[in-house]
């Protein structure tokens, strides 16, 4: 892919084009102010002015938006987006994906890390990897019509191929109410779908928790049916790369074989992704409704993880006992894999199919 291929945008999926003529700069009040084409001039100023310049988007109907230079001149982007009930965890799992990233997690895989804008990037290290390691909870995800990535990251393979990675964290209930929400998806990448136990697991021990959580045991979540019933299918299954991952694992911990899992490290081998997906299936399949294995039924290719974002839970918007994650990176491996980011050795994962282990 060229630079100056069209890609679709990530926010309202028309397709954009790289076009200098429409560069902007982001000021200090966060306003977007057009950027003087003569300031590209110079060769050793024009890369870094690009790497911080955005260039405007008009499709769409909804809200202006401006889309990071670096996302339309690095090759076809990919997406990711984290679909859950609102306190399912996922905004912790995100950030502990991607602090795992930035930390040298994919270094094994041959795979290096670039922000796509260094200033949002320094805002989500800031705002959430740092709140985090303080034992701090994150706040809730928002309120919103408008899908926009928290995080995007310049990924090179081992072949050297660059492709930016961009990382949504949408609200539950947004997804079920709002069209727009529903719609963006139509162009998304990859998906990880996050089980709160909370909510799906008929085990006892849960019942306090679950209790002082407020919550109650459902046969499935709205968010995971919602998203699978407007995704258009191909031969009767959804065609991108999925995870479906049993988040906060930590309440699960002395559980078989659960404890099995968080006892190990989340490295990449394909035997043992097919295993931990074969023991999560079971689980899931032993424990919840058969509503919360939808997106693995549902999904050509389907992945099944245990995950633990913080190792605890959160009292008064704090962790007591700090944040210590487990396995939090398994999933965006097995999406990359699936994708082809990786050699052929380690693409050979994304084998287990929906339906692979039926």
């Amino acid at each position: 892919m060229t630079a100056h291929e069209r890609v679709l945008c990530p926010y309202c999926l028309d397709h954009l084009q790289y076009d200098e003529t429409r560069l902007h700069r982001r000021t200090e009040t966060l306003s977007y102010e057009r950027l003087d084409p003569t300031e590209l001039v110079s060769p050793l100023r024009r890369a870094d002015i690009l790497r911080s310049a955005f260039q405007a988007c008009a499709g769409g109907s909804g809200e202006p938006h401006f889309v990071p230079v670096p996302y339309l001149t690095n090759g076809r982007p990919f997406t990711v987006a984290m679909i859950g009930a609102s306190g399912s965890g996922k905004s912790h799992l995100l950030t502990q994906m991607v602090a795992e990233v930035i930390g040298g997690g994919l270094d094994p895989y041959g795979v290096r890390w670039q922000s796509v804008n260094p200033a949002d990037h320094a805002a989500f290290v800031r705002e959430r990897v740092v709140r985090l390691r303080q034992g701090r909870q994150l706040e809730a995800t928002g309120q919103t019509s408008f899908a926009e990535f928290v995080e995007a990251l310049l990924l090179t393979g081992a072949d050297r191929q660059v492709r930016p990675v961009a990382f949504f964290d949408l609200g539950g209930e947004d997804l079920t109410s709002t069209d727009s929400l529903l719609r963006f998806l139509l162009g998304v990448d990859a998906l990880v779908f996050v089980v709160d136990p909370l909510l799906a697991l008929k085990l006892p021990y849960l019942d306090e928790p679950r209790k002082d959580a407020g919550l109650q045991l459902t046969g499935s979540d709205p968010t995971f049916e919602t998203v699978l019933d407007r995704l258009p299918l191909r031969d009767g299954y959804l065609d991108i790369p999925c995870a479906l991952v049993v988040g906060k694992a930590d309440l699960l911990r002395f559980e078989p074989p659960v404890d099995r899992w968080l006892g190990q490290d989340s490295a990449h081998d394909p035997r043992l992704l097919r295993e931990e997906s074969r023991d999560a299936y079971a689980f899931l399949r032993r424990h919840a409704d058969p509503g919360w294995l939808r997106p693995f039924d549902s999904a050509l290719r389907c992945t099944l993880h245990f995950a633990s974002a913080t190792g605890g839970s959160a009292r008064d918007s704090h962790f007591p006992q700090g944040v210590r994650s487990r396995r939090v990176l398994g999933p965006l491996v097995s999406i990359l894999a699936m994708c082809g980011m990786f050699t052929k050795e380690t693409t050979a994962a994304g084998g287990v199919a929906g339906g692979g282990l039926r």
